[in-house]
């Protein structure tokens, strides 16, 4: 009942930074405390807009602007997209026409990354079928689709240009809610249809969260908060805590840091592409040379760590970052070879299924737990294996 007045009274004056989205009151009054049992962020008023960081920054600029500060710094490119193909022409029949034959990965709408409830399926039959189930779409780009979408000027040249680890794909039929969380990489967040809005915590808020920072890099997320009914009783420390928020308008991009908590939710049909690079790769000037960027570069045009072809037979996002993919197979390969040498065994080398045991058994990785884990410590040991002989050395 209480709920209901409250909405009866203040319904007309609903939050300006929330009204072109859910038309809701803002903030509650009495002894129940600001935005109880109400999606987060309605505890209260954000603090100041993000920057609107110019399209064509340089890569020098960039980084002294938004990776040097302490915590990183989030800002929004206004219309960097907006002449893209992505933009212009992704709508579903031609997405199905020209790219239904490449297999995707889905998630549930309302995440809760203790479950994993992935599924692979053609982007042609999610198509057919996202509007009516409880189904987005987040996998790596298709290598076809990054034709058609710009890389952004700063991420042409130098350092960043050479660390780009992964590209992926949302597509949504609206009314998703990420966790509050944070990623590992940097990545540029590029809106190509719908509406999203973008919630933005500062690192020295985590502790208002309970969230733990990983060391180096790695993610994280608030196992406990429901994101779309926050107990404010229950969870009282999260009343204080202060955020940025905006919306992203078709052609719009975020910058959203390593580790940089974040929440983001989506209004109607929706499509995105990100772009993640290295966090752990310090940028260098000499590393431009003559490099000249351009606004309407393609992806297509620049190296990417991780691909996904046609028919490949494997598929996940969040791929390793090479460097330290190589620490921990030299990590395997040392403990491996202080054990042989204790045991007086041959150490020339592995099979592919010792490597694959050994990375598990070293790692501590649950064989029952990781399938995609098991193919993809497989397709390492093949990369490793030089002279094709099903052996590692």
């Amino acid at each position: 009942i209480w709920l209901t007045v409250a909405i009866l009274i203040q319904g007309s004056t609903a939050s300006a930074w929330f009204k072109d989205a859910i038309l809701t009151p803002s903030l509650t009054c009495g002894p129940i405390p600001p935005g109880h049992l109400y999606p987060f962020g309605y505890h209260k008023q954000p603090l100041q807009k993000m920057d609107v960081i110019p399209n064509s920054i340089s890569t020098e600029e960039f980084d002294k602007l938004h990776i040097k500060p302490e915590g990183y710094r989030p800002g929004i490119f206004r219309g960097l997209q907006k002449h893209s193909d992505a933009v212009l022409k992704w709508n579903d029949k031609y997405l199905d026409e020209k790219f239904g034959e490449y297999k995707v990965l889905t998630e549930v709408k309302h995440e809760l990354r203790q479950k994993f409830g992935k599924s692979l399926n053609t982007l042609s039959k999610f198509l057919q079928e996202y509007n009516t189930t409880n189904q987005y779409v987040v996998t790596v780009l298709p290598d076809a689709m990054r034709r058609e979408v710009h890389m952004p000027p700063f991420l042409q040249c130098g350092t960043y240009s050479r660390n780009i680890l992964e590209l992926n794909l949302w597509i949504g039929s609206g009314d998703t809610a990420s966790q509050v969380h944070y990623d590992a990489d940097h990545n540029v967040h590029c809106l190509i249809a719908g509406k999203k809005s973008f919630f933005m915590i500062h690192p020295d808020q985590y502790h208002k969260l309970h969230m733990e920072r990983m060391q180096h890099t790695g993610s994280n997320f608030c196992p406990d908060l429901n994101q779309n009914r926050v107990d404010m009783l229950e969870q009282s420390s999260v009343s204080d805590v202060d955020y940025q928020w905006d919306m992203l308008q078709p052609g719009d991009c975020i910058f959203i840091p390593s580790q940089y908590t974040h929440q983001v939710r989506s209004y109607g049909r929706s499509i995105s592409v990100t772009i993640l690079w290295d966090p752990t790769v310090q940028f260098n000037n000499d590393s431009l040379g003559e490099c000249v960027p351009s606004n309407l570069s393609s992806i297509a045009d620049h190296s990417v760590v991780w691909n996904h072809k046609l028919h490949d037979i494997f598929l996940d996002v969040g791929y390793a970052t090479p460097h330290i993919m190589r620490k921990e197979v030299n990590q395997v390969w040392n403990e491996w070879k202080e054990k042989t040498a204790e045991e007086g065994a041959d150490s020339a080398g592995w099979s592919y299924d010792e490597f694959v045991s050994l990375m598990f058994d070293i790692k501590r990785w649950s064989l029952s737990d990781c399938r995609h884990t098991r193919v993809w410590v497989a397709l390492i040991a093949h990369g490793l294996d030089t002279n094709h002989d099903l052996m590692i050395s």
